[in-house]
């Protein structure tokens, strides 16, 4: 199995979890949801010699993709996210950067589907689809490492916001129960703030897990 590194800056705002998930063999890199501050993801990059191959976007809002561009033009990257999020990442209403005075409108190089498989930079991740934060939210995961991003659809102890465009309380409920939790036990994730958790924990100890709301058809 190819040796994986991770490394994990926090930007922005509202402090957002940025994942460089690279090759150890071939130096080449994978940037997850580049919230912020792309000068500072280019120089991790560079500090360590890697080579950003793809940008994974987990969903749309402002604090997980106003350095994606610039990043992109950058390393000339390529920008990934799943196909329903398509019309949230173009909107600054809806991907509230409008909301901070700092409208951004972003269109993706390639859209993603539910299930699809993918292989960046030696390494296979699955997409998995879980909308309720936002309605083209993703997960992505990597199948021979039990490693998930897991964005803002699930946190330690919690799940994301659903307040905002497209969010939905059921929706999440439901993509968290019935796509998350059936991953093992030891699946590792790194949500889009915070410090990691596992599935195996949430499963036990999340009180949107563990409680029966009632809010989704099974």
């Amino acid at each position: 199995m190819i040796d994986m590194n991770m490394k994990v800056l926090v930007l922005g705002m509202v402090r957002t979890n940025c994942y460089i998930i690279s090759n150890s063999t071939t130096k080449e890199a994978i940037v997850f949801d580049p919230g912020d501050n792309a000068k500072r993801i280019e120089e991790q990059l560079k500090a360590n010699d890697l080579v950003c191959k793809a940008i994974l976007l987990t969903h749309g809002h402002f604090d997980h993709i106003m350095a994606a561009k610039e990043l992109s033009e950058l390393t000339k990257a390529p920008i990934y996210a799943h196909e329903k999020e398509a019309e949230l990442l173009k909107n600054p209403a809806w991907n509230a950067s409008a909301n901070i005075g700092c409208e951004v409108s972003l269109v993706p190089d390639l859209l993603l589907k539910d299930q699809q498989e993918i292989n960046l930079v030696g390494f296979l991740i699955k997409v998995i689809h879980t909308p309720g934060h936002t309605m083209g939210g993703a997960c992505y995961y990597f199948t021979d490492y039990g490693i998930l991003i897991s964005g803002d659809t699930l946190f330690l102890d919690s799940i994301g916001r659903t307040d905002l465009p497209t969010g939905d309380t059921r929706e999440l409920i439901k993509s968290i129960s019935t796509k998350l939790m059936c991953l093992d036990s030891n699946v590792k994730v790194y949500p889009g703030h915070g410090d990691p958790t596992t599935i195996g924990y949430e499963r036990e100890n999340n009180i949107y897990i563990t409680q029966n709301w009632d809010v989704y058809d099974t």
